[in-house]
């Protein structure tokens, strides 16, 4: 397997997580009809505002030294009594199978211990195959799991407590 490292992200390095996110909106394509603006790429509204917020913490995904995805934590919370939320956890294709998503996420949840949610949208088929596994990578045993409408969509919520808190 690949060493997997997390960098926090800062604010020069916000343009590639932008650029990832055309990536990230491609992949959930497969799922959802977003459509293309008329350049050809996803019409995604910047990000800065979201990354700057103090309550944001972005990371980038490094295998063996080469960017391979995104994450991000945050307090844009459903559930006001947890502390954090997994806004955003991407890994591109050529790195997946490979263990990698799973380890950054265990990264993460030794980082920010505490009460997590994460959800993901309901027919992302790709999500629903990856999170059990990478909970059980992540030695979390116990996720209180559940569908929920989120902004208007139908997702599938994960509450859980990292390991070790």
């Amino acid at each position: 397997m690949s060493r997997v490292t997390l960098r926090a992200a800062d604010r020069a390095q916000w343009p590639a997580i932008e650029n990832l996110l055309q990536f990230y909106h491609y992949e959930l394509s497969a799922w959802y009809p977003i459509p293309f603006g008329a350049d050809g790429r996803y019409e995604i509204a910047s990000k800065a505002a979201y990354l700057g917020d103090p309550g944001t913490h972005p990371w980038l995904i490094l295998a063996d030294g080469e960017l391979a995805g995104f994450a991000s934590v945050d307090g844009e919370l459903v559930d006001a009594g947890r502390d954090v939320n997994l806004g955003y956890l991407f890994v591109a294709r050529r790195f997946r199978g490979l263990g990698i998503g799973a380890a950054a996420f265990s990264g993460l949840l030794a980082r920010y211990p505490g009460e997590w949610e994460l959800y993901y949208l309901a027919r992302n088929a790709a999500a629903a195959a990856f999170w059990p596994k990478a909970f059980e990578r992540a030695g979390v045993r116990e996720v209180d799991l559940s569908r929920e409408d989120v902004a208007g969509e139908a997702c599938v919520m994960h509450r859980f407590t990292a390991p070790g808190t």
